[in-house]
């Protein structure tokens, strides 16, 4: 169930520094919610945002211990009173082969997409237990549908992420708590740009370096010529977190959320495809199970 009593959201929004965090502040804030800006440095979200007295920036690190999340989460929860909408939004993408890519690389790319965004909802749950309500939001990426050669530590991130996120729905909606997976395609943000892309290429060896080239060559030929319009999918997110929009008096609202026509047909392909193996290869699948004459006799 929704609580409609709340008109005034309070938002804890992840990776606000640029991009799609901080477009989903603005959009928050421009509805009337309040918002708690994060970012690794303070400096980094935008100073009209900080100037206003609904938002509250907090230097927040998602890589952090858990001990120091709870802390900032107290801090965000102490300012406004609440927390109606938490976005795990910061990421990054970490690219290479599995055979060269260093352990370390992966490592830190599944500590800040994966664990830092169960850990601070770790941090937030008992509040929004304790309330009654709220909405825990993951924002995810059709890279966690359909992998690419040499984009398997960013894949593996969302992937994880998907189930993780999965399980949790399942075990916080009886609080009235709802989760959501904001599978995201191709958007014209930063993600791409040549300060943010990690794909050490220096290393590679010539049996790899036809893969690790056609990847950098198609990452840098869709920076800035992404079809999916950041300022439409802060917009679509907000709607979901106020039930607005597309959302607005929809009781069969999906977990997961598709964005962009790139997502729409990739992942469409990719369950018709899943689908067509399933029927192809049933008999195999049942020929493991015991007998019925075996069930039987054990029995």
């Amino acid at each position: 169930m929704v609580d409609t009593s709340i008109t005034s959201r309070v938002w804890l929004v992840t990776g606000c520094s640029s991009g799609l965090g901080l477009l989903l502040a603005k959009a928050a804030l421009a509805r009337g919610d309040r918002v708690v800006v994060t970012a690794r440095k303070l400096e980094s979200p935008d100073n009209t945002l900080i100037q206003s007295d609904n938002c509250r920036a907090l230097a927040l690190d998602v890589a952090a211990s858990q001990a120091d999340l709870d802390e900032k989460a107290s801090e965000a929860i102490s300012h406004f009173g609440r927390i109606d909408v938490l976005v795990n939004n910061a990421g990054y993408v970490q690219s290479g082969v599995w055979e060269q890519v260093g352990h370390e690389d992966v490592c830190h790319q599944l500590e800040t997409n994966v664990l830092g965004p169960l850990r601070l909802t770790r941090s937030v749950l008992p509040f929004m237990r304790q309330q009654g309500s709220g909405k825990v939001i993951f924002i995810s990426s059709v890279a966690g549908w359909a992998g690419v050669a040499a984009g398997g530590p960013y894949s593996a991130s969302k992937f994880a992420l998907e189930g993780a996120a999965e399980c949790l729905q399942l075990e916080i909606s009886q609080f009235n708590i709802e989760t959501h997976l904001i599978v995201m395609g191709m958007f014209r943000t930063g993600v791409l740009s040549a300060d943010r892309r990690k794909l050490d290429s220096a290393n590679v060896s010539s049996e790899y370096a036809s893969i690790i080239n056609a990847y950098s060559d198609r990452l840098k030929n869709a920076d800035g010529k992404q079809p999916g319009d950041p300022h439409l999918a802060a917009e679509c997110i907000a709607d979901l977190a106020r039930r607005e929009g597309h959302f607005k008096h929809r009781s069969d609202i999906p977990f997961r959320i598709f964005l962009g026509s790139d997502c729409f047909k990739t992942v469409q392909a990719k369950c018709r495809a899943m689908l067509k193996s399933l029927d192809d290869f049933k008999d195999l699948s049942c020929s493991t199970d015991f007998s019925t004459d075996t069930k039987e006799a054990e029995l």
